[in-house]
């Protein structure tokens, strides 16, 4: 399958759009060991998953695909069709593009994880296994959750994370240089333990630099009521064997995330939560993280 030699790729779509996909890993790897990687379609690239995945590369077959707009990829001609559930359908396109029946398995993280969800739900019949980690689920406001983590920290006196906090409340971006300064600055927020973690979170996303028109439309698009109610009412249609890993300490997409994606409808995942840990599991928690990830899949 000369589409999944190694390297990066282009996929040109029937709907227009131009699509970058990088393969990694074990190239002999059998379609079961293949592992579809969504990245964010908030602009911030594959760089950081690339990096970050490279302890399942020696058995597995890795396909990181970038998001419409992002890393390579090229914008829609409709901004309003920037939602998750637009990249949800993208990846059936590069689906029937592979000529594959079904996804063995698709991973993602944070907003990774909000299109494979939208795409299990609206293609359950097309992917075998699902992996969740520290997703968003659109339709349920956790920023109640978010609150009570940083009036905590203010309380307890925790100075490691005020910075970030007096960065977010103040200094939104509003372009690509302004993003990638901000994210820089608000990184703390992601970690249970930032003086350890935050140097080489930074040294994985790399220079690869972000695009503030996806994260301002995607947003727009995806805080809508109707696109929330989508989400959670899809989620009884998901079939897929599902593993969801979170961080208990995520402050940004806290676990009520994961139980909520349990309790609304995927009722058959298994969640779990990792104590002492933040939004990114495989770099604070890395033993945990990839044991449970290979167990689930050769399971």
């Amino acid at each position: 399958m000369g589409q999944l030699s190694p390297g990066t790729h282009t996929f040109k779509a029937p709907n227009g759009i131009t699509f970058k996909y990088t393969v990694q890993g074990t190239t002999t790897a059998k379609l079961d060991k293949t592992l579809l990687i969504q990245c964010p379609g908030w602009g911030i690239g594959p760089q950081y998953l690339q990096s970050g995945f490279t302890p399942l590369e020696t058995e597995y077959k890795l396909i990181f695909f970038h998001p419409r707009g992002s890393a390579g990829s090229s914008r829609p001609a409709d901004p309003a069709t920037m939602t998750s559930f637009d990249m949800a359908a993208d990846l059936e396109l590069f689906r029937q593009y592979l000529s594959i029946d079904r996804y063995p398995v698709l991973l993602g993280h944070s907003h990774g994880g909000t299109i494979v969800l939208a795409y299990a739900a609206t293609f359950p019949r097309r992917v075998v296994k699902l992996i969740l980690l520290d997703h968003r689920l659109l339709g349920h406001d956790d920023s109640a959750a978010s609150r009570r983590y940083r009036e905590e920290r203010e309380r307890e006196g925790d100075v490691r994370f005020a910075e970030a906090y007096r960065t977010l409340a103040t200094d939104y971006p509003t372009n690509d240089e302004e993003l990638g300064a901000f994210m820089t600055r608000i990184s703390p927020l992601y970690f249970f333990d930032p003086a350890t973690h935050v140097l080489r979170y930074l040294e994985a996303v790399g220079d690869q630099g972000y695009s503030f028109w996806c994260l301002d439309q995607m947003r727009l698009c995806d805080r809508t009521a109707a696109i929330g109610t989508r989400m959670v009412n899809g989620l009884k249609n998901v079939t897929a064997d599902t593993l969801i890993i979170f961080g208990g300490q995520d402050c940004q997409c806290t676990t009520e995330n994961a139980e909520q994606t349990r309790n609304l409808g995927v009722d058959r995942a298994t969640v779990v939560i990792l104590d002492e840990c933040g939004h990114f599991p495989w770099l604070e928690k890395p033993d945990e993280t990839f044991i449970l990830i290979k167990d689930f899949l050769d399971r």
